[in-house]
């Protein structure tokens, strides 16, 4: 994918930078580390490379966890007028699609990982789901590119390397154009639910991770409400009453800016704000954050989670430090890194944190001075605290009952 973005940028594409997640999790990990790095010393091609700590959430894998640990990071770096550039193929689609057959999917499930989503201020794109592995690598031996493989990939141990080594070669040696087969239903599928009401599902996502629905001023309420119902359903939950919803989605549709209409779902909760119906955590304000945490070592909790990647070129926090966590004050001045001193309501609006979030981001303070704040990151504060002191770490919040969207 690296590869092929730099001839796009020789054909005058758009710039491009590199992001590598280092999870740690393998006594390699920082050879390939090192392998990213020259990759993209050759191809002239900046990398930002974080390393994270990955905190195993109770109830769930590791590789859950390193994944919303990954997406995180990718949430909180990249800028409203980038794409991130993911190079999943054919064959990751099809044993995706299995993945959710045996959990008993529905029709989003069968739609498979989406070709682009929104994804914090930015999009994700996958522009290889249509190549099949067999392709990619064939490329690469072509163009004499070196590769690295995670053993992880192939570890029957995880769903996804059992289903790669034990299931899918007997698949494609029976019909070996299995992936290619699979990523077609996918797309006719995707197809299918954006047709449905003239409305698009697969879903996008808000700063935060929170699934949103996108409302326009062709929907009339009753499409509207066939759309959530559509939904919410698929969310696993149980759909409210059409009447309830009917009135819900009028009142999106003819709210005024400075209105939040919302619907209960308990425990979630339905909120409409710019263009948006987004499904949240009804309960947010009942909440309550630990009083401390110590840079280094992961934190969750029903307030969220709290894990840490290292930094060596800018500002951080050294391992160690004792912090203190707290909600935001009425009025409050923040300055984020870099940039002048803003009303932290201001900048909610300029990130993007909808209304009912922003009193209850967890704000991290180093003494009296705060150092960092969820989606908008480290503030001017954090200088100070980092100098001279070596290889550092940030925080990486997200909220605990937000899985990602592939």
């Amino acid at each position: 994918m690296l590869h092929l973005a730099s001839l796009w940028r020789a054909r005058g594409g758009p710039p491009v930078r590199a992001i590598h997640i280092n999870h740690g999790l393998e006594t390699a990990a920082d050879d390939w580390a090192e392998v990213c790095q020259t990759v993209c010393d050759r191809l002239a091609i900046n990398l930002d490379i974080h390393r994270v700590i990955v905190a195993l959430d109770e109830g769930r894998g590791l590789e859950a966890s390193a994944r919303s640990a990954r997406y995180a990071v990718f949430r909180q770096v990249l800028g409203a007028d980038e794409v991130l550039l993911l190079a999943h193929h054919a064959n990751d689609q099809a044993e995706t699609v299995l993945q959710r057959l045996l959990r008993g999917t529905g029709p989003r499930g069968l739609a498979g990982m989406p070709r682009r989503r929104v994804l914090g201020r930015g999009a994700l794109s996958r522009p290889l789901l249509g190549i099949t592995q067999a392709g990619i690598r064939d490329w690469a031996s072509r163009q004499s590119l070196k590769f690295v493989i995670d053993p992880s990939n192939e570890n029957p141990r995880f769903d996804r390397g059992y289903l790669r080594t034990e299931i899918l070669p007997g698949l494609e040696a029976r019909w070996p154009r299995f992936a290619t087969a699979v990523t077609r239903c996918t797309d006719l599928q995707a197809g299918l639910l954006d047709r449905l009401g003239g409305q698009a599902l697969p879903l996008n996502e808000n700063a935060l991770g929170e699934r949103t629905l996108a409302v326009t001023d062709s929907n009339s309420p009753a499409e509207l409400a066939g759309l959530i119902h559509h939904w919410v359903s698929e969310e696993g939950l149980q759909a409210p009453a059409a009447v309830r919803l009917t009135e819900f989605s009028r009142q999106c549709l003819e709210a005024a800016e400075d209105r939040l209409p919302e619907l209960v779902v308990p425990p979630w909760a339905l909120r409409y704000w710019r263009g948006k119906v987004a499904l949240a955590r009804a309960d947010l304000a009942q909440f309550k954050l630990p009083g401390c945490v110590t840079a280094g070592l992961p934190e969750q909790g029903e307030w969220g989670s709290l894990n840490w990647i290292k930094v060596t070129d800018s500002p951080g926090i050294p391992a160690g430090e004792t912090l203190t966590l707290r909600y935001r004050l009425r009025g409050e001045n923040l300055t984020p890194l870099g940039a002048r001193s803003r009303d932290y309501g201001k900048l909610c609006q300029e990130y993007g944190i909808p209304p009912w979030w922003r009193g209850r981001l967890p704000v991290l303070i180093c003494g009296d001075t705060p150092v960092f704040a969820p989606v908008i990151g480290p503030l001017a504060g954090l200088a100070a605290q980092s100098a001279g002191a070596g290889d550092t770490l940030l925080p990486l919040w997200r909220p605990i009952d937000f899985e990602p969207f592939n």
